[in-house]
């Protein structure tokens, strides 16, 4: 039996850890308050991973964390494409660069390999 073993070490650059970041503080401000068990372990959660991320360009994950870190940015790139879909002229040209920059990193960072 072979133990796969992976290493969620990922190494932001400037741009990418800036809309980490932001993604991060926004989910945090959602998730906080509640007494919902659930959002209260994603909340920390989501704690740590702001964080880690604050603190240094290279971040070393657990699993938990780069897995819901990763869920939640695909998540969010598969709603712009609707919503871009759905836009008018104004709110696509804000809504294609947003976007732009979580499809970014899902292929920079969360593409399996």
């Amino acid at each position: 039996m072979k133990i796969a073993l992976r290493n969620y070490t990922l190494d932001f650059d400037k741009t990418d850890k800036k809309v980490v970041l932001q993604f991060v503080k926004q989910a945090v401000k959602q998730t906080e308050g509640s007494q919902d068990v659930n959002m209260v372990k994603q909340n920390r959660l989501l704690s740590t991973i702001l964080e880690k991320v604050s603190s240094s360009d290279s971040v070393k994950f657990t699993k938990d964390e780069y897995f819901a870190l990763k869920n939640m940015i695909v998540a969010n790139q598969q709603h712009l494409r609707k919503q871009l879909a759905k836009a008018g002229f104004f709110k696509r040209f804000f809504f294609k660069s947003l976007e732009g920059q979580y499809s970014k990193l899902v292929s920079k960072y969360f593409q399996d390999k």
